[in-house]
């Protein structure tokens, strides 16, 4: 049964007084300024090679550019590259933007984007998470053909490629080089629409780049680290947080008492409850993971967690996703259906499972899962909600060992292809491995042109959809609460459009 009643209130409270005396004197202090409050801000501070997702890559986008951006369709779009082209099949030409530069001064050119590939394949930036994505798409190299073209080859074909660049940002190449990675980091330079004057551990100030290819708006922003979900509400309302991320449907009307609104955006992730099927149990039957999917009311949970913003999952993957297959269909709440798979598998009385969640890991998630263990009780199968840390949690994806039959798990990728890596038998400790779906994802990533990549792509996922590793839950979804000062505002997929807000006078 669904209880979204909280003991907590005087806590919030609590935590509402103190962030009043906090905003007020931030208010003052701030009146021209964009500010923006984040749950939390890049752990490698300025470095542009990580933090690649909302809300906290958003600082990141903030300073620097990459080759590409995806728009909200999943339509990939120029930014630094103006256009591009596959040359032969593990070449690739970038057409570069004219007239861009750093805002340091550096000039913005194909030799720029070389430097900053050459450094991703070498030394400590080797392992952050860029370096490990271009080594995953086998790049070998860039070359400047001429002042604005670069070439940049793979060792393997991926007709998706230009898709994955949109995380290639581009730092100053000399800068970066003179102050090393670390130092670099405090005093980041790209050529997005604002410069960064101070990089804290929980605020970042930034003036206005008026230069840059995509100029802001306003003179000048500030990003602010609150962890706490009623502080960031608290902002909104007071006025003194322009934008804050993280909020959750039921903040909607405190906003909109206020003068706010709430933005919803479409992420391009994907939630559902991951099976452990390499150990034996119940879930090594394709009958009962099919059953536990009709099982859970996930269009009751969504109307109730999220205002009906979503629909349920049909397949991991969003419907910006490249090959999403839309000829699949939810599975339908059928409690009698699951109760004869589950019967016809062998368990009629059911069984346990155990499963693990990380407190804390995403809005309303410990209530989400709560309301699967009711739902899934009803067929007889006792979920158990165990709780641990991020580290084991990251310790058991990469190491296996996982003490549990389950896991809370979310993908966040344009390319459903992308996240089999490690949900499939490919992986090097894989929690779920189906042998009959590798042939598939071996001939998708395989495909030479782009149609046929998304045909394959779709067969893949209709399989996956036969044959489920988990629950399908729901596409990821952000409640984005924007204070009365702000007059034009625009998110879609992974992108802020920081340089487009505008403040009222």
């Amino acid at each position: 049964m669904i209880n979204r009643t909280s003991g907590v209130l005087k806590l919030v409270r609590t935590i509402c007084v103190i962030a009043l005396g906090y905003f007020a004197s931030l208010s003052a202090a701030n009146a021209d300024t964009i500010r923006i409050g984040l749950q939390n801000l890049p752990t490698s501070l300025g470095t542009p090679f990580g933090s690649f997702n909302i809300p906290t890559g958003i600082p990141l986008t903030t300073v620097f550019d990459a080759l590409t951006w995806i728009d909200e369709n999943g339509d990939t779009k120029p930014a630094l590259a103006e256009r591009w082209e596959q040359e032969s099949p593990t070449t690739w030409l970038f057409y570069l933007r004219k007239g861009v530069a750093f805002s340091n001064g550096e000039v913005f050119d194909a030799d720029a984007v070389v430097a900053v590939i050459e450094t991703l394949m070498s030394g400590p930036a080797a392992s952050t998470s860029l370096g490990t994505t271009l080594r995953r798409l086998t790049v070998t190299g860039a070359t400047a053909r001429s002042s604005h073209v670069v070439a940049i080859s793979t060792q393997k074909p991926d007709v998706l490629f230009a898709q994955y660049m949109r995380a290639l940002r581009i730092p100053a190449p000399k800068a970066l080089a003179e102050l090393g990675l670390d130092e670099f980091a405090l005093a980041p330079v790209g050529t997005g629409p604002f410069a960064a004057t101070e990089w804290g551990e929980s605020k970042i100030s930034f003036t206005a780049y008026s230069d840059s290819w995509r100029a802001p708006k306003e003179s000048a922003l500030e990003i602010i680290q609150l962890s706490d979900g009623a502080s960031r509400r608290q902002g909104v309302i007071s006025g003194s947080i322009d934008v804050a991320f993280g909020l959750a449907p039921d903040d909607a009307g405190p906003v909109e008492a206020a003068g706010g609104r709430i933005w919803v955006r479409n992420e391009p992730g994907v939630h559902f409850l991951a099976f452990v099927t390499v150990k034996e149990s119940p879930l090594q039957d394709a009958r009962v993971r099919r059953a536990l999917n009709h099982a859970v009311n996930k269009q009751r949970m969504i109307d109730v967690f999220m205002d009906g913003a979503v629909k349920p999952a049909s397949q991991i993957a969003h419907t910006m996703s490249y090959g999403y297959n839309d000829d699949l269909e939810p599975y339908a709440y059928d409690v009698e259906r699951a109760r004869q798979l589950i019967t016809e598998a062998g368990y009629p009385d059911g069984f346990d499972l155990p499963i693990l969640l990380v407190p804390g890991g995403a809005a309303n998630s410990q209530d989400w899962y709560q309301q699967i263990a009711s739902d899934l009780s009803q067929v007889g199968v006792r979920m158990e909600i165990r709780a641990t840390r991020l580290p084991n949690y990251f310790d058991y994806m990469y190491n296996g060992g996982w003490p549990s039959l389950g896991f809370a798990m979310v993908t966040y990728t344009f390319d459903p292809l992308a996240a089999y890596r490690t949900r499939s038998c490919s992986w090097t400790h894989p929690y779920h491995c189906d042998p009959t779906i590798m042939p598939l994802i071996d001939k998708a990533i395989a495909a030479s042109t782009p149609g046929n990549r998304k045909r394959l792509t779709r067969d893949v996922l209709r399989h996956e959809y036969e044959q489920p590793p988990g629950i399908f839950l729901w596409q990821s979804v952000s409640f984005e609460g924007l204070g009365p000062r702000v007059k034009t505002y625009w998110s879609g997929a992974d992108t802020v459009r920081v340089e487009d807000i505008v403040l009222s006078d």
